[in-house]
């Protein structure tokens, strides 16, 4: 049966490429005759139905990014429910089968793996869009029939599948350890439509290593109008991870504003071009910044325990002129664009750590990249609820954590808080060179 799904989906990629639906019909009819003719269950014939559908599906969305929104829990050895940790705002896209991410209202997706964006906690890659595309566009795994279920309301197919190591492209970080595992589950699919409802994903023979009981991934499909069509895209997903030691953590994942986007040398969130054409744009000059200026900085907007979110944007004014040499090198008023890159409590009696990264300047006519490490904030700033101290021998002093170049963690002892506008901070600007990717 896979062998006869693997021609078909030859015959309708390179035989029909720009007639989609003629082409799924008319694979429809040979998969429907080539059963007949080896003798297929009506069960076998409805699954190469199916996959031939969800591969056009999956292969003619145009290109499009999608909001991520990952509300992180966390539950203790023996306790009974999961605790809220954070909530993670993130863009994600699938580009030639690999998924990207980038912060909300970012320039460009990165090649970046998403542990170097979110820290701490539990975070997961593959819903959005590589795990479908493992089973169904390159056709890995092998299936067995699991009969028809009532799913929501809706009349639905069910098919256990498996994938090896080398197939799956399920990585694990836990314990610091990274795998690539084995995958078994089961996908549901709609009966009448053929459409994909849900994919439940579960790491198999999970190495020591991972120190995991268990991990699972349960993603919802729905369609989505992108652009002029609709798309079969994810609308939800739940990761959860439990470890020996008893304690789980379960990131529910939620996808929207999903829209469309062109790709150019990079993948971007430019606007598409105005009907009728613009006034040229002033040229913007690249601004390299020496490592060793000290940037200070004050929110424009303030920073709400109850509302903020980690990946949040945070826009700020640099209050002083910054000189090199007696030469300005970023004037008074330049806007600062940041995010939220830490936002969560250890425990009901453990503060609150908040991280902040800065990563662009920008002014009249010039635009800076911006790494930076902090070094001082202004407590009198930052409200009611003022940063944790600890004393140096000579003076009390704010803790500030620089675990992670270029984002700095302080901490708030308190059940929630309000950082107003105004804000003040120090920033030191470090060797670019010197860069790491967490």
């Amino acid at each position: 049966m896979r062998e006869l799904y693997n021609s078909l989906s030859i015959l309708v990629i390179t035989g029909m490429p720009s007639k989609t639906c003629h082409a799924w019909l008319f694979a429809t009819l040979l998969a429907m005759m080539a059963g007949g003719a080896r003798g297929q269950s009506p069960a076998e014939s409805l699954l190469v139905r199916f996959q031939e559908k969800v591969r056009q599906d999956m292969t003619n969305i145009p290109n499009y990014t999608c909001l991520e929104t990952i509300e992180r829990a966390h539950r203790e050895p023996h306790a009974r429910g999961f605790k809220p940790v954070d909530t993670v705002r993130l863009e994600v896209s699938s580009v030639a089968g690999k998924e990207l991410f980038a912060w909300p209202g970012a320039r460009q997706f990165e090649d970046r793996d998403v542990t170097s964006l979110v820290t701490g906690g539990a975070i997961g890659t593959g819903m959005f869009a590589n795990f479908a595309r493992n089973l169904f566009v390159t056709g890995k795994g092998d299936r067995r029939y699991g009969g028809e279920e009532n799913l929501a309301g809706r009349s639905a197919v069910r098919y256990d599948f498996h994938l090896m190591a080398q197939e799956s492209s399920f990585q694990i970080t836990s314990n610091n350890a990274t795998e690539i595992v084995a995958a078994k589950g089961a996908f549901w699919f709609d009966s009448g439509s053929l459409d994909l409802i849900r994919l439940d994903v579960y790491g198999d023979g999970l190495p020591y290593s991972l120190r995991l009981e268990e991990a699972v991934i349960r993603t919802f499909y729905a369609r989505t109008h992108i652009g002029d069509s609709d798309a079969l895209l994810p609308k939800r997903s739940e990761l959860t991870m439990s470890h020996f030691s008893g304690e789980a953590n379960r990131d529910a994942i939620e996808f929207s504003q999903c829209h469309e986007y062109r790709t150019e040398s990079t993948i971007s969130f430019d606007a598409p071009p105005a009907t009728l054409p613009e006034a040229p744009k002033p040229q913007v000059r690249e601004v390299n910044l020496p490592a060793g200026l000290l940037i200070p900085v004050e929110l424009d907007a303030a920073i709400d325990s109850k509302t903020a979110s980690v990946g949040d944007t945070l826009h700020a004014r640099v209050v002083e002129e910054v000189r090199l040499n007696r030469d300005l090198a970023v004037p008074r008023g330049a806007a600062v664009t940041g995010h939220i890159r830490k936002l969560d409590r250890g425990s009901a009696r453990a503060p609150f750590a908040v991280g902040i990264e800065f990563s662009e300047a920008e002014w009249e006519g010039a635009r800076a990249a911006l790494y930076a490490e902090l070094i001082d904030l202004d407590r009198k700033s930052a409200g009611a609820h003022r940063p944790v101290t600890y004393y140096d021998g000579h003076a009390n002093t704010v803790l500030i954590e620089r675990g992670i170049r270029g984002v700095g963690v302080f901490y708030i002892d308190a059940a929630g808080f309000r950082i107003p506008p105004g804000f003040h901070m120090l920033w030191r600007t470090l060797p670019a060179s010197g860069r790491i990717e967490e």
